[in-house]
C-alpha cells in the first residue's frame, strides 16, 4: 500500500546516527503551527479540502523549509520555529548568528 495523506513520522537516531520511526501520526500534530511558519499550512489546505474540494490542488507538495530550519518542541511548552545555528549559538553563549 502506498501511503497517502496527511501524516508526520517521528525519527530518532541511534549513536551511529541511524534514524528509526518512533511516531506516526494521521492527523495535525503539536507542531502544525511550525510548518505553517515555515510556509507548509496544511490547516488552510485542510480547510480548502473540506470546504471546496473543486478548487482544492491534490498535487503532490513537497515543501522545502529554509536551510537549518529546525523544529523544537517539548510536551508542556510552545513549538519553535528557528536555525540550527541559533540553537547552538544560545547553548554556547555566543552572538546570535
Amino acid at each position: 500500500m502506498t501511503p497517502h495523506g496527511f501524516y508526520t513520522a517521528d525519527f530518532k537516531e541511534d549513536a551511529d546516527g541511524t534514524p528509526y520511526i518512533t511516531e506516526i501520526n494521521v492527523r495535525h500534530v503539536a507542531f502544525t503551527q511550525c510548518f505553517a511558519a515555515a510556509g507548509a499550512n496544511f490547516p488552510a489546505d485542510t480547510l480548502q479540502l473540506l470546504t471546496d474540494p473543486a478548487s482544492f490542488d491534490a498535487k503532490f507538495k513537497m515543501y522545502q523549509f529554509p536551510e537549518e530550519t529546525i523544529f523544537l518542541r517539548d510536551v508542556d511548552e510552545r513549538p519553535i520555529l528557528m536555525k540550527e545555528s541559533q540553537l547552538l549559538a544560545k547553548r554556547l553563549g555566543l552572538k546570535k548568528v
